[in-house]
């Protein structure tokens, strides 16, 4: 009894002839014989290769399962660019079809000496298949009784229908997007743009992370411009690779940034040789086209983020030396800041430096919780008192550095600015810094050097010089006797793995032995390659799982390379809100940045230490923005529905009505009083010392560049033994009180 869709199948086979094909004739009379009994006569037969039809139709279920599993997953994950969907399901409908083709020629062509052969009939059904999607089909080699089969011609007509549709996706996946490309860089070369520029001189992971979160969060274009590899002898462009590579993009690029629109450009130099004596760089580099683009644009950055530091900065210093850097707005280089390359960074102002260590610093000092909270300032580790503005002398911040590279040393700046906090008298709160590393004696030459004051923090206690790398027993038994006091580790060794382990050890070290548990606790962990950003995310989740909140990670690149790190202006803009507070307590006219840099050079007479004072204020004023968050948690302004009145300075604490009002003077005070320590402690780290009592008479400016010393290097009561005109220096710090205070407001 022939179940019913055999009988089916029977049915349809019994109609068709039966010539030549002994495979078809074979297959016919499986089904018509009945199914089992069949399949062993077949065993023997020498057709034996029809359980291929079998794997076949498996084979069909796979393949399809596949296919749609991938089609269904593309469209979810890559909705916006149609290329990619293209890409992703290409192959297992390629292989699909293929088999297929395989299956239909070895049936058609199992007749006369190819039947008795097995290795040639699947050698011919190979070659046919291949042939397949050249939109070529062998037609004349195939079987008489196949060719005036109805079935079997609709099914080898199918199948190379499929394979000529494969072969248009596979060309228009190579040349659509350069289709689009070509369309696109022409819209662009005579359509004029209110967006800002963005070329990127090289293609890496930091340009494309970079690139594609500019392109969203701002809509502004992007140029990728592509160079070719140093070593390369040929240099034109114009060989088979070369050719390549003009009609098609990479492969792992386009991946990256599918979801962007750019343009693609690529220069027939490597970036090496772009030099400062050429008038026309972009010729040279055989973009000509870039000189249209950048006409149209209404500003223009451009980024050389290669892995080739030297490289970067040659390129960069060279192109805005030339004729093209003149329509350059900003050049964002990749470059370690050493101080060779700092002086640079002073000289042009539109060159601006990228260290992945200090950026690195720079993006946990701005890391925000949902809620708008800086979370990575001490002051959350801390015990804050908000009826006074100040902080509890008794329980200090500690902090541990492991690993005293750059990001260790960046660490170390920005924990020492932000952790100084007044107690209930207004004076400083103790605090304590333990740097570990075995090669800290030789670093701390050349960091007595930078920051002077160094030896006399040494000396206070403050800062703690540890020559010892963990798995030693000087650190367990350091780490040990701190663990219970200990607020914040930052570990960079500079590298991944090594960093995991050692925050693991401290975590499960904390869990052990600290009397309050994890509160005011939090461990800080480098990641440089984002390739281990998936280990560090699996290790913190596991131990959230277990409700275990004090580990995370910062510096991954894609944390690093953001517009909102790198390109946008936020900080800048808000600290010119407190330069425009500060000019009206000095009496000066507030001027734009260029202007006031031109002022401050005139003034100083020399152009060295005026950029230098220039851009010392500017970190001020940048800085005081970024601590608005401490001085509104002293001030408890999220829990105050209302704020009080806001008295002019100077402030006489016995003046308030009453008991509240006394004790928001009070509170205004001690964070004026704070923001002098910030201060003090940002030029401590800038390498600025106090001034002697016979400098200070002799001084005829508050601050000398030549010698770094400054006379308001003092405590806060010791503003008011300034004999010098107008010397009221505590009403600044007042002022930026007062500025943080009606931000708040105004952001409210």
């Amino acid at each position: 009894m022939v179940s019913a869709p055999l009988f089916v199948i029977n049915t349809m086979l019994t109609m068709l002839y039966s010539d030549n094909s002994i495979l078809f004739d074979a297959i016919k009379s499986c089904f018509n014989e009945g199914w089992i009994p069949n399949i062993w006569r077949f065993m023997g037969h020498p057709n034996i290769i029809f359980v291929v039809f079998l794997i076949f139709v498996v084979l069909c279920a796979i393949f399809l399962s596949v296919f749609l599993k991938e089609l269904v997953c593309s469209f979810r994950n890559r909705q916006k660019d149609y290329f990619v969907v293209i890409n992703n399901v290409l192959p297992e409908f390629a292989l699909f079809v293929f088999t297929s083709g395989v299956v239909i020629y070895f049936i058609g062509y199992a007749y006369a000496g190819t039947a008795g052969n097995v290795l040639t009939l699947v050698l011919r059904s190979i070659l046919s298949a291949f042939e397949m999607f050249l939109s070529k089909s062998n037609l004349i080699g195939i079987a008489k009784n196949c060719k005036e089969s109805s079935i079997y011609m609709f099914c080898f007509a199918l199948v190379h229908t499929l394979a000529v549709l494969v072969s248009m996706i596979f060309a228009v996946a190579c040349f659509g997007k350069r289709i689009r490309h070509w369309v696109r860089r022409i819209v662009w070369r005579f359509s004029s743009s209110t967006n800002t520029l963005n070329v990127f001189l090289g293609l890496n992971e930091k340009s494309c992370i970079l690139a594609e979160s500019i392109y969203k969060s701002t809509g502004e274009r992007i140029i990728f411009i592509d160079f070719p590899e140093e070593d390369c002898e040929n240099k034109n462009g114009r060989s088979f690779s070369g050719i390549l590579g003009l009609l098609s993009y990479k492969t792992n690029i386009s991946k990256c940034v599918s979801d962007i629109k750019y343009l693609l450009l690529r220069s027939s130099i490597s970036i090496s040789e772009i030099s400062a004596e050429d008038n026309d760089s972009f010729g040279k580099m055989d973009i000509k086209c870039l000189h249209r683009f950048i006409e149209k644009a209404s500003a223009v950055n451009f980024f050389i983020l290669t892995d080739n530091e030297e490289t970067n900065l040659c390129a960069a210093l060279n192109l805005l030396e030339n004729k093209a850097g003149k329509d350059i707005d900003n050049i964002y280089c990749s470059k370690r800041k050493t101080k060779t390359a700092v002086l640079q960074e002073e000289r042009h102002e539109k060159l601006h430096l990228i260290d992945d260590s200090v950026e690195a610093i720079l993006e946990l000092a701005k890391r925000k919780d949902e809620k708008g909270r800086f979370v990575a300032h001490p002051v959350n580790f801390v015990k804050v008192n908000t009826e006074l503005g100040c902080v509890d002398a008794q329980f200090p911040f500690t902090s541990m550095i492991i690993g005293f590279g750059i990001t260790g040393l960046e660490a170390l700046r920005f924990l020492y600015e932000f952790s100084v906090f007044p107690d209930e008298h207004g004076h400083k709160t103790p605090v304590k810094f333990i740097v570990c590393d075995d090669k800290v004696n030789s670093i701390k030459g050349d960091l007595y050097q930078e920051i002077p004051a160094l030896s006399n923090l040494e000396t206070c206690g403050e800062i703690e010089f540890c020559p010892y790398n963990t798995g030693t027993l000087p650190f367990y038994e350091k780490l040990h006797t701190i663990i219970d006091r200990l607020n914040y580790v930052v570990i960079a060794t500079g590298d991944d793995s090594r960093n995991l382990n050692i925050a693991n050890m401290i975590c499960e070290h904390a869990i052990q032995y600290r009397v309050g548990g994890l509160n005011n606790f939090r461990i800080f962990v480098r990641l440089y390659n984002s390739d281990n950003e998936y280990k560090f995310k699996r290790v913190i989740e596991t131990y959230v799982y277990y409700n275990v909140q004090c580990i995370e990670y910062f510096g991954a690149p894609r944390m690093i390379y953001t517009h909102k790190c790198i390109v946008d202006n936020e900080e800048a803009v808000m600290a010119e809100q407190f330069r425009s507070a500060y000019c009206k307590v000095i009496k000066e006219s507030y001027l734009p940045p260029r202007e006031r840099k031109k002022e401050e050079i005139n003034n100083v007479k020399n152009i060295l230490f005026g950029t230098r004072k220039y851009n010392r204020t500017v970190l001020q004023d940048k800085a005081n923005y970024k601590h608005c968050y401490t001085k509104e948690v002293l001030l408890g302004l999220d829990k105050d529905k209302c704020i009080p009145s806001l008295p002019q300075w100077p402030i006489t604490l016995n003046a308030g009505k009453n008991k509240d009002e006394q004790n928001w003077f009070k509170k205004l005070i001690n964070v004026s009083i704070c923001e002098h320590l910030r201060w003090n402690a940002s030029h401590i780290m800038m390498g600025y010392m106090p001034m002697s009592s016979e400098e200070t008479n002799a001084a005829v400016s508050t601050c000398d560049e030549r010698s770094k010393k400054h006379l308001c290097l003092r405590e806060w009561e010791g503003l008011k033994d300034l004999s010098r005109p107008d010397s009221d220096y505590q009403r600044y710090d007042y002022m930026v009180v007062l500025t943080t205070i009606k931000r708040y407001e105004n952001n409210k």
